[in-house]
């Protein structure tokens, strides 16, 4: 096989590429706005205001920016 040949092939090749990455990225949004991925997409995005009620200094004790406990 010499280099003319394969001048030849290239655009294919490159279409060849090109739709394996769309069959790719349909694959995935598919995949993500599946009915079974809802459940799982909604509690990640509520966790966020999970973890800022956690994360709160007890009442009585303040926090200094390093995180230490002040009297």
């Amino acid at each position: 096989m010499d280099l003319s040949t394969l001048e030849a092939l290239k655009p294919m090749l490159i279409s060849f590429q090109t739709l394996a990455l769309l069959v790719l990225f349909a694959g995935i949004v598919w995949w993500a706005f599946s009915k079974r991925r809802k459940g799982k997409f909604d509690d990640a995005a509520q966790s966020i205001f999970d973890e800022d009620e956690r994360n709160k200094p007890r009442r009585g004790t303040e926090q200094d920016r390093a995180g230490a406990n002040k009297k």
